[in-house]
């Protein structure tokens, strides 16, 4: 299940004042979401839209992938994305978002949510991998918060700007149950979602891997296969395109409120309402997580091998206030962080 974040853009509105303009300036070069600033949390490869940046070489490139098993027994082993000095060797996991809601404690990735009364729901977390992937192995050790309805835990391996994606998902309202999906361009079809029934996901660590290939992907649960999928069998003869993510992405973790979103078809899907008081706190827990890249490190040097739309007049998305996006067929209105 794809979902727009509210706080994602409540938080990148906080992150960066509202100058209105139709690109980054140069001295707030980098784009986000429709705001421009100059570290790591708008100028990170993927998080940051090229096109509405200042110029071609303002958006950081990609780091390319490095094989290592990060087990957060080091506080550095993930940092709120603004302290990020670029280094990925010095830092493996960026939370994305502010407030910060992830931590590195007691040897575990803490994934916490808690209550926006604001809002009326869940102002959860997100981290990404400090470096990239094109193919590879990724196995992680998770406890999902699946304690109730509508808390949704996530793992994912994601390209923000193309929209390629795979993922694990788990939903409160089934907590015996991990789903698999996986998303190609940004196209948001629900139907290749597939679920497999397991113990309880919140009640204790089980490992779960994705192996991605030019060729196929596989979903493992506690190294058992529960779903392959072959690039073959996603060609479309409408558009004589294999329907297959390829591009360059990041792994990802998170949590947040599916039961409170507001929009009926997640609510159902994760359970609703999610339960609150003012002291709830939600917890997904990642014990460790394995990196196997395949071949070199190096990042690509395009992105050739997905069937990418070509049109670059195609409309932007426009903020409207409540983190959803939406197209006009006008330029999207840039806020940019002044100069101090």
């Amino acid at each position: 299940m794809k979902f727009t974040s509210a706080f994602a853009a409540m938080a990148l509105s906080l992150a960066s004042s509202a100058l209105a303009q139709n690109k980054c300036t140069e001295f707030s070069p980098c784009s986000r979401e429709g705001y421009c600033d100059s570290d790591a949390m708008f100028c990170l490869w993927d998080l940051c839209d090229p096109a509405t940046s200042y110029n071609a070489t303002s958006c950081w490139q990609p780091e390319g992938c490095t094989s290592r098993t990060t087990t957060f027994d080091s506080s550095n082993d993930v940092i709120a994305i603004r302290t990020y000095g670029g280094n990925p060797q010095a830092n493996a996991f960026l939370s994305v978002f502010e407030p910060n809601n992830a931590k590195a404690a007691n040897g575990q990735l803490e994934l916490d949510m808690t209550y926006d009364a604001a809002n009326n729901k869940g102002f959860g977390a997100t981290v990404k991998s400090s470096s990239t992937i094109k193919y590879g192995k990724v196995m992680a050790r998770v406890k999902t918060a699946s304690v109730a309805t509508g808390v949704v835990t996530s793992f994912i391996i994601i390209n923000e700007q193309t929209g390629d994606e795979f993922d694990f998902e788990w939903v409160g309202k089934n907590p015996a149950e991990v789903q698999t999906n996986y998303y190609y361009m940004k196209e948001l079809d629900y139907t290749k979602m597939t679920s497999y029934a397991m113990a309880d996901t919140s009640a204790a660590y089980h490992d779960y891997t994705i192996d991605w290939t030019a060729e196929k992907t596989t979903w493992l649960v506690d190294n058992v296969p529960i779903r392959v999928l072959n690039r073959a069998d996603t060609f479309d003869a409408a558009t004589g395109v294999y329907k297959y993510p390829t591009t360059e992405a990041r792994v990802g973790f998170g949590i947040w409120d599916g039961g409170n979103s507001g929009a009926q078809g997640t609510q159902e899907w994760s359970g609703y309402p999610t339960p609150w008081s003012p002291t709830t706190v939600y917890k997904a827990m990642v014990d460790s997580v394995t990196i196997e890249c395949a071949g070199g490190s190096e990042p690509s040097e395009s992105e050739s091998g997905s069937e990418q739309p070509t049109d670059s007049t195609s409309e932007q998305p426009t903020d409207d206030g409540n983190g959803e996006h939406s197209t006009d067929g006008g330029e999207p209105p840039i806020k940019c962080r002044p100069r101090y």
